[in-house]
């Protein structure tokens, strides 16, 4: 699962020395209306801060110098997303941005400055797509109510249509909790152009669990995710019968003493798989 478009920066590539600056966490999709945090976490070790920087397509739109004793941090003002400064430490700075629009999509870049004498400079980003629809819940198609254990469970999963071209979300089943085994998935394309995955369960397996089982495809699209969920039944049956023998007695002579042993009728409950 894509969960942040993720930047670690390791070694310098100009002096060998280890960075200043960690990593940096972008979302790689935000919705219209919705909110999105970045991340920009560094290790200063023996230098000090000089600045902290966020831009957008080049355009700063955060600022954070220690040494400026009125205003430590300044938000730009801008026409296609609201700034707010989440949290600040030593180690990371987290802002936050509000009211997205498409024009919000573009490169998201952090730049750490150290202090005096260096004036080192690093700087990483990432992409960000800001979408027009949000991540819905997959769409469940077919499957009846209760199966026979010989039958074969057979569910489809696919994402809800967009009106606007977007990613597909990438879409996966789950069996109580559990990523189901590749081997009970197929997928598959509908004469209208639907993609999905259809789950493909053989109902012992089910009948051997007790006879239901929670069945859960998820929709997932960077760090967004949906899920539906569908009970899977088989009927489990429970058949009692009376064995059809009887013994009326068997008469056994010892030492001149009669025994006299009856066979009861018994009651016997199988489990049919």
């Amino acid at each position: 699962m894509l969960v942040y478009t993720l930047v670690i920066l390791l070694f310098s590539s100009t002096t060998g020395a280890r960075n200043l600056l960690g990593r940096v966490e972008v979302p790689q999709f935000a919705f219209e209306g919705e909110k999105a945090t970045l991340r920009c976490t560094f290790n200063l070790r023996a230098t000090r801060l000089y600045s902290l920087k966020w831009y957008h397509n080049n355009t700063e739109f955060y600022r954070y110098v220690p040494t400026e004793r009125k205003r430590h941090f300044t938000l730009q003002s801008s026409s296609v997303f609201s700034v707010t400064e989440v949290f600040r430490s030593e180690r990371e700075v987290v802002v936050s941005l509000g009211k997205l629009r498409r024009g919000s999509s573009g490169h998201y870049r952090c730049e750490l400055i150290a202090e005096h004498p260096s004036f080192r400079t690093e700087a990483a980003g990432a992409f960000m797509t800001v979408l027009a629809e949000t991540l819905g819940p997959p769409v469940l198609v077919g499957g009846r109510e209760i199966y026979e254990p010989t039958e074969v469970i057979k569910v489809g999963c696919q994402a809800r249509v967009s009106s606007q071209p977007a990613p597909r979300p990438s879409l996966q089943w789950l069996i109580e909790g559990r990523k189901v085994d590749d081997r009970w998935i197929r997928p598959y394309a509908t004469p209208h152009g639907h993609h999905g995955i259809a789950l493909h369960v053989p109902g012992r397996l089910v009948a051997e669990e007790g006879g239901t089982m929670r069945a859960e495809c998820q929709a997932t699209l960077g760090t967004h995710r949906h899920s539906a969920y569908k009970v899977l039944r088989v009927r489990v049956r429970l058949i009692s019968y009376l064995d059809d023998y009887y013994s009326t007695g068997t008469t056994v002579h010892t030492s001149g003493s009669l025994v006299t042993t009856t066979v009861a009728a018994a009651v016997v409950v199988l489990k049919f798989p």
